[in-house]
């Protein structure tokens, strides 16, 4: 498939569902409603989901979705896919609640139980990220000319993208082995699969992730680290994680870092046997 031309057509059809969130936003009757999993879901991340649903369908008909707001599919049929949609029509729904602006609309292309393509948009800046397989990650602001990203490698300081709302106490047990390689550490809380946006852009260096997510929170954010140079992977076999494998839509906890030589094995060793 041309990946140029879908992200030309799916930058539309995110815009076109950002209006819909970004009305809901500003009239603050959000309609929230606990989903069974105890996770907030709101009029806005439904209106978005029917847009996307249908701007898909007919951009590729032959290929199936697969998102948060869709709970008919089941594992029979996902079986029987090679190449599906994978979508999170929005992104971050409690950060919406509280709002930060730190919410986004995220969709990747899997293929192979591989991410291939991802885009991710952020409705209140009206900012857009994109790459995949065959092309470098970009980043794009409010219509502006597009300007291709890319990871940063590791220098003296380090920047760790933190999670507003989970593990901090946690990640400093991680990273304390890491912490004399560095002049100076620092953690900056964002929300949503911005954290992995901001690594994508060169602006983070590191975002553990060892609270639980699912398939659709890291897909798009996947596809477009990797296209800027930087790594998504298992934090217990730092393998790249892979998708629509199991009946379980949720993820390993996972590491994310820029500089592809990062140590993560140290990372991980601490992990597995922490101190006494």
């Amino acid at each position: 498939m041309n990946h140029k031309k879908l992200i030309k057509s799916l930058i539309p059809l995110c815009e076109q569902a950002s209006e819909a969130i970004m009305q809901v936003y500003t009239s603050k009757d959000f309609a929230i409603r606990i989903k069974q999993d105890l996770s907030p879901v709101t009029k806005a991340d439904l209106a978005a989901h029917e847009i996307i649903q249908k701007g898909l369908l007919a951009l590729t008909p032959d290929i199936p979705q697969l998102s948060e707001e869709d709970e008919s599919t089941t594992f029979q049929q996902r079986q029987q896919w090679d190449r599906f949609w994978c979508i999170d029509p929005l992104d971050g729904t409690k950060e919406f609640i509280q709002q930060n602006d730190e919410f986004t609309i995220n969709i990747a292309l899997i293929e192979q139980h591989k991410p291939v393509l991802g885009i991710i948009y952020v409705p209140a800046t009206k900012t857009a990220y994109w790459g995949s397989t065959q092309l470098p990650a970009h980043k794009q602001i409010d219509g502006q000319r597009s300007a291709q990203i890319r990871s940063r490698p590791l220098g003296q300081e380090l920047i760790i993208a933190a999670s507003r709302r989970h593990g901090q106490t946690r990640n400093d047990v991680l990273l304390k082995p890491l912490y004399k390689y560095f002049r100076r550490v620092h953690n900056q809380a964002v929300g949503s699969s911005l954290k992995m946006c901001l690594i994508a852009e060169g602006v983070a260096d590191f975002y553990p992730r060892l609270f639980p997510t699912s398939e659709w929170d890291t897909a798009a954010a996947q596809a477009i680290v990797e296209a800027a140079g930087g790594r998504l992977v298992n934090a217990t076999s730092l393998q790249p994680l892979a998708y629509n494998e199991q009946e379980s839509l949720e993820n390993p906890f996972f590491y994310v870092c820029g500089d592809p030589q990062f140590p993560l094995e140290e990372v991980a060793l601490h992990r597995a046997t922490p101190p006494a």
